[in-house]
């Protein structure tokens, strides 16, 4: 895929891979709401635009929750969030997640080299998440990336729903991409499986590379 102005494709990666990077002292508050445990539902769909072109993308995932592995998702959101600019050269400030009632938010401001000529990249990154219940939960993710010449901005929404126990087969953490749409085409061709926790861990050594860490 071409790369379009500034940052186009590394957030259509970082939204359909799900690349990740290191976060240093990452801390989650400790009364954060649990979801409850058993199979969830993850509807994402994004907007990706550079001010000529625009992308629109769902994923469907099925993934496996207990404790552990509800918390590891809130890492992995910005794991993601952090590799949408980490390919352009940029570093984020560690984020300092907050909870508000029942809103859990973060923000990231994130500077670099711009494959761009000489010039300095930036990424502003808002997330935050709302917990309706113990079985529904709704994130939106804003990312806006630009330097003196270009401005390209994603939107993310992700609705989050309990839908019963787990999958046979199925161990928490266990991630399973069901569709995969772009511009409405689904481009799935078979199911994929992943897990949280190996997503986490195989990404910190992915970023350490691609840093120079």
């Amino acid at each position: 895929m071409k790369r379009i102005a500034l940052s186009r494709c590394s957030l259509v990666a970082a939204f359909a891979i799900g690349l990740c990077t290191p976060v240093s002292g990452f801390e989650l508050p400790a009364d954060l709401p649990l979801r409850n445990e058993g199979l969830w539902v993850l509807d994402q769909t994004g907007t990706i635009s550079d001010g000529e072109t625009t992308f629109e993308i769902q994923k469907i995932w099925n993934v496996c929750l207990d404790a552990e592995a509800d918390r590891a998702l809130h890492e992995l959101d910005v794991r993601e969030q952090q590799a949408s600019v980490a390919t352009l050269n940029e570093t984020c400030e560690e984020p300092r997640p907050a909870l508000s009632g029942n809103v859990l938010s973060w923000t990231m401001h994130c500077s670099g080299p711009s494959p761009r000529e000489d010039k300095i990249g930036r990424a502003d990154i808002r997330h935050a998440i709302t917990f309706t219940s113990a079985a529904e939960a709704q994130a939106e993710t804003v990312v806006v990336n630009r330097d003196e010449v270009v401005q390209s901005r994603g939107r993310f929404v992700m609705r989050m729903k309990h839908v019963g126990v787990c999958e046979s087969g199925l161990e928490p953490g266990d991630m399973v991409l069901m569709h995969w749409r772009v511009n409405g085409e689904e481009t799935l061709k078979a199911r994929q499986n992943r897990n949280v926790h190996d997503e986490i861990a195989n990404q910190k050594a992915f970023m350490a590379f691609r840093l120079g860490r």
